[in-house]
C-alpha cells in the first residue's frame, strides 16, 4: 500500500511540534528487533520499536519450523510479540517508517518517523473482525503469499499485535459497511499520517 490514493494522503503529513527522547531506537520488528528491544527494555531503557508493517513478527511468522531444533517458528515470536506490546520500556509503533536519520552533537541522533494512518481507532479498535466480515472488497493476503485473499479492511493475522484492524485505502470503495457495522464505532477516515521527531542515543537496525 504504497501507492495511489494513500500515497497522496502520505505526501501531505502533519508535523508535529516536539521532538521525543528515547534511550534507543530500534528499527524493525522482526525477530532480531523485538529480541533487541527485549533485551534492552529489561536493562532499564527507555525503547522505541518501530515496524513499518500493521503488525510485528517480521518474515520468522511465515515460517513453519526453525533450524537447528526444528522448533514451531510461530511459538517462538508470539510470546515475544506480546511482550514487547506490554513492555513498560518499550513503546511500539507499528505502520510507521523512517524518513531520515541525521547525527546531533555528541554523537546522538534525530531520527524523523512517518506514523501512517490505519483510518482505524487504535484505543477504540478491540479486534473483533467485524470490519473484516462485512468488507466487499477482497484482495491476495500478503501473510498467505496471495493465496488466499483478505479484504480491504483487515486484520494481517489471527495472532497480529497489535490485533488492530487497518483499512487498505488503495482498494477500499468506501461503502461505508464497516463503519456502520463497527460496535466500536472505531473506523475513522479522517486520520492524517503524521511526522514525528525523535531523539536518541542510539540505533539499531533490524531489519532483516
Amino acid at each position: 500500500m504504497s501507492s495511489g490514493v494513500f500515497q497522496k494522503i502520505l505526501e501531505k503529513a502533519e508535523v508535529a511540534r516536539e521532538p521525543l527522547y528515547y534511550d534507543a531506537v530500534v528499527i524493525g520488528g522482526g525477530i532480531a528487533g523485538m529480541e533487541t528491544s527485549l533485551d534492552l527494555a529489561d536493562m532499564g531503557y527507555k525503547v522505541l520499536l518501530i515496524e513499518k508493517e500493521p503488525t510485528v513478527g517480521g518474515k520468522m511468522f511465515l515460517l513453519s519450523k526453525v533450524f537447528p531444533t526444528l522448533d514451531c517458528a510461530s511459538c517462538i515470536s508470539t510470546p515475544k510479540m506480546a511482550a514487547v506490546a506490554h513492555h513498560p520500556n518499550i513503546d511500539l509503533w507499528t505502520y510507521s517508517e523512517v524518513r531520515s536519520i541525521n547525527i546531533r552533537e555528541r554523537g546522538d541522533f534525530e531520527i524523523e518517523v512517518l506514523r501512517k494512518p490505519r483510518f482505524v481507532d487504535e484505543s477504540l479498535c478491540t479486534g473483533c473482525g467485524t470490519c473484516e466480515e462485512v468488507c466487499p472488497v477482497t484482495v491476495p493476503k500478503e501473510f498467505d503469499y496471495g493465496l488466499r485473499g483478505r479484504r480491504a479492511a483487515y486484520i494481517p493475522f489471527d495472532t497480529a499485535v497489535p490485533k488492530k484492524a487497518v483499512i487498505d485505502i488503495d482498494h477500499c470503495i468506501f461503502c461505508g459497511q464497516c463503519e456502520r457495522k463497527c460496535p466500536a464505532n472505531a473506523i475513522d477516515f479522517t486520520q492524517r499520517p503524521k511526522i514525528y521527531r525523535v531523539k536518541t542515543h542510539a540505533i539499531i537496525i533490524a531489519t532483516g
